[in-house]
């Protein structure tokens, strides 16, 4: 690994942990003024998670940093991906019974939030900085899905707050539940060269796996 690689890799790493911890004040300073509850937790992460989301997407903008987010032609497989996706979203609160606010609100927050935010993180700005490095892409795959994985270590703040005992235990099948997609989701973004398919499956994963 050359020098540039390794400062490359420690600047994403760097970056990364800022943004959890930007997302983690943002919650706190929320919940200095909004009474905290399972509901209002994840409330406050999604609005954490769209401003963040929004400042990344915006820098990129000015800075015309490549996300990758679209293909270059939406062929009819994107097309029928699509289509599924969104039947996904609409029979699934039907078919387990969670009409409600709640149950809805939970379903985009898992299905159509984290993925967006995730992706646009990971197989659009980290996949694409590594690239620029070194194009070895198979290299890419495997050190964003190890970043991918440790990042689920910086949702403990909100893990901590749902699950009563065994957080050792939980953090832990979280971050290999991350590496687990981060192997299905690289191998996508390699295939597709865009973040519209994998966010669209990381979607269906969590549909499936909430």
């Amino acid at each position: 690994m050359n020098t540039n690689y390794l400062k490359t890799v420690l600047k994403i790493t760097g970056l990364l942990i800022v943004l959890q911890l930007l997302r983690i004040g943002i919650r706190y300073v929320c919940f200095l003024v909004i009474e905290r509850t399972e509901l209002s937790d994840r409330i406050i992460s999604l609005i954490a998670m769209v401003l963040i989301s929004s400042f990344i997407l915006l820098t990129a903008k000015l800075k015309e940093v490549k996300l990758s987010v679209f293909p270059a032609h939406f062929g009819a497989g994107y097309l029928v991906f699509t289509v599924v996706y969104a039947a996904l979203l609409i029979s699934t609160p039907i078919l387990t019974q969670s009409t409600s606010f709640t149950g809805i609100f939970l379903l985009i927050y898992s299905a159509i939030i984290i993925p967006a935010f995730e992706e646009l993180i990971f197989r659009g700005f980290v996949w694409n900085e590594l690239n620029n490095i070194s194009k070895k892409e198979w290299i890419t795959y495997l050190l964003s899905t190890l970043l991918f994985a440790i990042w689920h270590l910086g949702y403990i703040d909100t893990i901590s707050f749902r699950v009563e005992s065994g957080l050792a235990t939980v953090m832990i099948w979280k971050v290999i539940t991350g590496f687990c997609f981060g192997i299905v989701l690289g191998a996508l973004r390699i295939k597709t060269k865009n973040i519209f398919s994998t966010i669209l499956l990381h979607g269906i994963l969590n549909i499936f796996g909430r």
